[in-house]
């Protein structure tokens, strides 16, 4: 994390994390700072502008890289279990006698 004037600065590894899941860390975070989002082949690059009245800037960070962490471990949990929601759904629509 490097703060310059104009932010400070978050990087997260592409292969490890999904853009989605920063995206939805931002907008989870809206009420407390702003994010803008750059992305490269290898990185996710997060210029944060924490509100002046919220907490100190680190703590507000270092709860967006929670976040980060758990959206993401969601999508990948989503992904998994896709093809078994699927099959519950279907079968519970079966039984319901709609066509």
């Amino acid at each position: 994390m490097n703060t310059g004037t104009e932010g400070h600065e978050v990087l997260f590894d592409r292969q490890v994390y999904a853009t989605e899941a920063v995206q939805k860390a931002a907008y989870r975070f809206v009420d407390r700072m702003a994010v803008n989002l750059q992305v490269t082949d290898t990185q996710i690059r997060c210029m944060i502008f924490v509100d002046p009245e919220v907490r100190t800037p680190d703590d507000v960070i270092r709860e967006f890289q929670k976040e980060v962490l758990d959206q993401h471990l969601r999508l990948k949990i989503a992904s998994e279990t896709e093809s078994i929601r699927h099959l519950i759904l279907a079968h519970a629509f079966s039984r319901t006698g709609l066509t």
